[in-house]
């Protein structure tokens, strides 16, 4: 009996006990747990999106213990596989590793944060009740890890509207570059400027361009990968990227060949003059005394002339010197021609960027030399030189004497056959000769005198053909000229300078009739 009374009597406690602890425990989870477990989750949340904001600003700079990721230095030259020499433009590749970077220091504190939280709470706040055999420590771990979650998704959402930001910005960008190229290419357009290499000829919008502070050439400057308004070498020169934000101020070269381009290239519409004839027929003499008169026509008219480039003065400045000293001019060697370049600003109307090509007579020999002449298919205006002294019916005429002294300075080949070959190249180079126009200048018209005189040759275009056709027998010639070409004209010229080292009215009015044709006016 005594024993069932002790058995009963230990169950009763048992069970108030238990009640106690069950009590205790609903309690706990109902009262203190949810605002522990609030709390701890609030602390977690909180700490961790504190923690991560931190890290992003020491990724890009800012606090006292900066972590920025260093930018990729450039090559110092143009790579094979077409990278520039210069930086890249921040949204092009920049701005992705900065986000990885960021984003890598930022996760990898997260988790140890995270981490260091748990440990703390066992090891100082709440001892080994922190565990998650207890009560404590199971709120905790709940509240731990629902912190841990709201923060992870706050923060997930934070990198999907970055990545946004940047794809939207990205674009933005994209279409200004192309927005900028295609207003850039249809200004150039509109203003009829191309852009002919003096060397191998190639045509197109857009050079090369040399750093002002290093003299590394950068092949494409427009806008794009490697910035918009301005690109930054590897130098750390500031190079703008169009040419309506300056870049004609850049050292300009070919962007297929290299070779330097008229200064300022770009900025002015071209007109390319291609000199054609037999060796010795006086192309070289005749074009000097060219731009000695578009000099002499542009002081009297107003306008401004400008040589374009080094090689143009240099070749200028010993050709006229020759003219001047000697009278006679060095002999076009025989190789690609460069073309001689000069900008022309005309009182009224817009600057031209005239080009003029002088190719040895040589070239007009053979088919495979005129072929590699690719400036021709760039031309609508092609000047043609004829030597008077090379047509047999006049060179019979003069005295023999005559004939001993000019024999030197003759052209052997006859126009005809000269002309035959370059308009056949022309046309299997795809020059539409139909609608150029052919300038047909017969030059030492000082030579010929008594000859002119004798046949009543007036200064005007019809006598000069009929003298052709009636009296030196070119009438092949001249109707092989006016079926090649859409225009024939023709003119008498003298390439010298008088006492006071002007140049004869015959050349003014040859090279004031040409320009004009082109809309460049100087009288």
């Amino acid at each position: 009996m005594d024993e069932a009374i002790v058995f009963i009597l230990g169950a009763i406690l048992f069970l108030m006990v238990a009640a106690a602890i069950l009590a205790a425990l609903v309690g706990f989870f109902v009262f203190v747990g949810p605002v522990l477990g609030a709390g701890t989750a609030l602390f977690i949340f909180f700490a961790l999106v504190v923690a991560f904001y931190q890290e992003l600003g020491r990724a890009f700079g800012l606090g006292g213990s900066p972590k920025t990721l260093a930018v990729e230095a450039p090559p110092r030259q143009r790579t094979p596989e077409g990278r520039e020499p210069a930086y890249t433009q921040y949204l092009f590749e920049q701005a992705r590793r900065d986000f990885s970077h960021a984003h890598k220091l930022a996760w990898a504190r997260l988790t140890a944060r995270y981490n260091g939280y748990g440990r703390t709470f066992q090891s100082h706040w709440f001892q080994g009740f922190a565990d998650w055999r207890w009560p404590v420590g199971v709120v905790l771990v709940v509240g731990q890890a629902v912190g841990g979650l709201l923060a992870l998704v706050l923060l997930a959402l934070t990198a999907a509207s970055q990545v946004l930001v940047l794809l939207v910005v990205g674009l933005v960008a994209l279409g200004g570059i192309y927005l900028l190229r295609g207003a850039d290419t249809l200004l150039m357009w509109a203003r009829g400027v191309r852009i002919t290499c003096p060397a191998c000829y190639e045509r197109g919008f857009y050079p090369s361009y040399e750093c002002d502070g290093c003299a590394t050439r950068h092949q494409d400057v427009r806008p794009g990968r490697y910035g918009v308004i301005r690109r930054v070498c590897a130098c750390g020169t500031r190079l703008p990227t169009l040419l309506l934000l300056g870049s004609h101020r850049l050292r300009a070269c070919c962007a297929h060949c290299g070779a330097p381009l008229a200064e300022r290239a770009g900025t002015a519409a071209e007109i390319v003059l291609p000199v054609f004839g037999a060796v010795a027929a006086g192309k070289t003499r005749l074009m000097i005394v060219v731009m000695m008169a578009i000099e002499a026509l542009a002081r009297r008219g107003g306008a401004r002339v400008e040589l374009a480039d080094d090689d143009t003065r240099a070749w200028e400045a010993n050709a006229r010197r020759e003219l001047i000293d000697s009278g006679a001019v060095q002999k076009t060697r025989v190789r690609l021609p460069r073309a001689y370049s000069l900008y022309v600003k005309p009182a009224r109307g817009s600057r031209r960027l005239v080009h003029v090509f002088d190719a040895a007579g040589e070239y007009f020999n053979r088919s495979e030399n005129l072929q590699e002449l690719r400036y021709l298919r760039a031309a609508s205006t092609f000047v043609f030189v004829i030597d008077p002294l090379s047509l047999g019916a006049l060179w019979s005429r003069l005295p023999a004497e005559v004939r001993d002294r000019y024999q030197q300075i003759r052209a052997a080949q006859e126009p005809e056959f000269v002309f035959a070959q370059a308009v056949d190249n022309l046309t299997a180079m795809g020059v539409k000769t139909g609608r150029a126009r052919l300038v047909v200048v017969v030059t030492k018209s000082d030579l010929v005198r008594p000859v002119l005189a004798a046949d009543g040759v007036e200064d005007r275009e019809e006598a000069l053909v009929g003298w052709l056709d009636d009296k030196l027998g070119q009438g092949n010639l001249l109707r092989a000229m006016r079926h090649a070409f859409g225009e024939t004209h023709f003119f008498l010229t003298a390439s010298v300078l008088d006492q006071a080292y002007r140049v004869d009215d015959s050349v003014e009015r040859l090279t004031s009739w040409t320009l004009a044709r082109h809309g460049l006016r100087l009288t």
